[in-house]
């Protein structure tokens, strides 16, 4: 995918952009210097583009951090020295990053471009997440500005707005959206780019920038009342937060109260209901405009405030109606109440429409032009299927091979087996057949989930994590392992890339294979593993010349899982198989077919092996050639000899 378009064209020019682009092309007309991030969907495009672009348009730098943390820190120090900065992260990335942004908010860099903005996706649904977590609750710790956009659009301007605030008030910024809107395309219109305006001279006084009690008392309350009041005027006096439909009367005193995403649905349920009523959209979600929302409260009866996952606006709506002494009858989650009885509307999932829609006729007792009920009662006969690895997927040749290793190991031992998953492509082992998956948190915690059973039973345990995801936040847990002589079988799955949110490079991925690569320095994995005093195995899957892979993969798990149960040791196999979605880049894959004389219709390639390109066809295994890859592995456990590379 080519993101050059990102940067031409002449302002006023119309761009079919993805959220994720129109916010990029923000923050270019803003004079960003600096772009920090870890990819992660529904955010990773925003990263891509930047590395593509970033040369092109004269930033200082762009990197693909290895964790959110070290992202913020290094966005944080470039903010601090008079950069217009930006760091980027999905939901649970602000967790990650949490720590060092608690001490980064109170600094107050003394240099006049300094800007930090920070984006933020959320995802709820879950679409692609561990957790569905509302990033929007941090913001009354960290106590500093955010927007949020309700579509592409407003993604470009909110960014721009943000780094003008940001610049204003020496305070990082927050742009939150959501998968919908990240993901949403439509026509932005564009502006200028805006060339850096960094010094070279500035300030890097400690007594501005260094977390200590010497220091940071008096710039907390600073921060929050003199930058935080400010913040607060801007919100009660800016343009994003708006009232539509300001004067017109409806027979029921109501009145909407809605932010982002959930706004463009609002709009939606009140053109199928036919209903108009006054909405306050707002895009300034923190501080919210608390005078704004007490005028728009004190000429209706009825509010129904409408947003996605937890009732954050809602609760500050309940307090400020409160605060004035308003009697008015506020509705929707009820967050106080934790009953889904007593909820218009939901605190888990997406909203929709409909949903909206529904929760009016409620209020309202409006008689819709269209029963509602047969929409969200029609039983779609969809056909089910379980999330599987791609064709070809090395993480599916592992997991065969775990199966059959930790077969023979149950039977020779009588040892219960558990394993312990992290966030990744391979996280797709924890579905039947194989169901490697006794117990999963977040970003790098299998190892240290399997020293906390380990120490404490006698069984096998086995910690599976990706190359990218060790390198994100698994190293520590290793260590704390090594130190602490945990008996552990640890899976280091190194297929070379960031799979799972599109193959986006890490400090161990060949440079040779990614367009910044050539200013990168690769971290050699095994060598790295075998300085901590680690027992390590590696094995390599060579696809041109290697016919018993599995076979030995196998055999390698079977001898170092017994040696974890006999000898109490902490052993690392890393397993080098590359993804094979970028194998297909560079090479032609090498396509198999099922000779049919052959073919006894087993199952294993199939029913046991789940390969998605296999299926039976005529009481045989059969080969679909155009989503075959060639890794080969198909052809190597066949106990009949019937598969075989086809001739093209």
């Amino acid at each position: 995918m080519s993101y050059n378009k990102i940067v031409i064209g002449k302002p006023g020019t119309e761009k079919f952009f993805l959220g994720n682009e129109a916010i990029v092309r923000g923050a270019l007309e803003s004079g960003i210097d600096v772009y920090t991030y870890y990819p992660g969907t529904p955010s990773s495009e925003v990263g891509e583009a930047f590395m593509e672009t970033f040369k092109k348009v004269g930033m200082k730098w762009v990197e693909s951090s290895i964790n959110e943390k070290v992202a913020m820190e290094v966005a944080g120090a470039a903010y601090a020295r008079g950069a217009s900065a930006m760091v980027g992260m999905k939901n649970v990335g602000l967790n990650v990053a949490s720590d060092p942004l608690f001490a980064l908010v109170t600094t107050h860099p003394k240099n006049k471009n300094s800007a930090l903005v920070i984006l933020v996706a959320d995802d709820p649904q879950q679409h692609s997440s561990a957790v569905e977590m509302d990033s929007r609750n941090y913001l009354k710790l960290f106590k500093i500005p955010a927007l949020e956009p309700s579509n592409p659009q407003e993604c470009l301007e909110f960014t721009k707005r943000a780094f003008e605030i940001s610049r204003e008030l020496k305070l990082p910024v927050i742009i939150r959206t959501v998968t919908m809107v990240s993901h949403a395309r439509s026509n932005v219109i564009i502006g200028k780019i805006k060339q850096s305006e960094i010094q070279d001279d500035f300030d890097l006084s400690k007594e501005a920038n260094v977390a200590s009690r010497l220091y940071f008392l008096k710039l907390k309350e600073d921060q929050i009342y003199i930058r935080m009041n400010r913040a607060l005027e801007m919100s009660e006096n800016s343009s994003i937060n708006k009232i539509e439909n300001e004067n017109v009367k409806n027979d029921y005193e109501l009145g909407i109260i809605t932010s982002g995403v959930s706004y463009s649905y609002v709009r939606e349920a009140l053109d199928f209901l036919e209903l108009k009523i006054p909405i306050l959209k707002i895009g300034f979600i923190n501080p919210l405009p608390a005078q704004k929302i007490a005028k728009f409260l004190e000429h209706l009866q009825q509010v129904f405030v409408v947003e996605e996952n937890d009732g954050y606006i809602e609760t500050q709506v309940l307090a400020i109606a409160q605060k004035i002494g308003l009697k008015v009858k506020i509705h929707g989650k009820d967050p106080f109440a934790y009953s889904k009885e007593d909820s218009l509307l939901p605190f888990v999932g997406e909203l929709n429409p409909t949903k909206i829609a529904h929760a009016l006729i409620k209020i309202t007792n409006i008689t819709p032009k269209f029963d509602l009920n047969l929409i969200e009662g029609k039983d779609y006969e969809l056909l089910g299927r379980i999330p599987r690895l791609c064709p070809g997927c090395p993480h599916r040749t592992t997991g065969f091979a775990i199966k059959q290793a930790t077969a023979k190991i149950k039977s020779k031992t009588r040892k219960k087996i558990y394993f312990y998953q992290d966030i990744g492509c391979y996280t797709l082992l924890a579905y039947p057949p194989l169901s490697f998956a006794n117990v999963k948190y977040c970003m790098g915690s299998s190892i240290a989930l399997a020293q906390g059973v380990a120490q404490i039973n006698g069984s096998l345990n086995i910690a599976i994590i990706g190359d990218g995801t060790f390198f994100h936040s698994g190293i520590s847990a290793l260590l704390n392992g090594i130190y602490n002589k945990a008996p552990i079988l640890v899976l280091i799955l190194d297929n070379g890339w960031i799979g799972m949110t599109g193959q986006q490079p890490h400090p161990g991925s060949d440079t040779r294979y990614y367009k910044e690569g050539f200013f990168k320095q690769a971290i050699k994995l095994v060598e790295f593993l075998q300085g901590t005093g680690a027992l390590v195995s590696v094995i390599t899957h060579q696809k041109s010349v290697e016919q018993e892979y599995e076979t030995k993969l196998e055999d390698l798990i079977y001898e170092k899982g017994l040696d974890v149960l006999e000898n109490k040791n902490l052993q690392v196999i890393v397993v080098r198989d590359e993804c094979i979605q970028k194998i297909i880049k560079r090479y032609k894959p090498e396509v198999r077919s099922v000779n049919m004389e052959l073919c006894t219709n087993c199952g294993l390639c199939y029913n046991q092996f789940l390969c998605p390109a296999i299926i039976e066809k005529d009481d045989s295994a059969y080969i679909k050639s155009t989503l075959c890859l060639g890794c080969g592995i198909c052809e190597e456990i066949c106990p009949n000899d019937a598969i075989k590379r086809e001739d093209l």
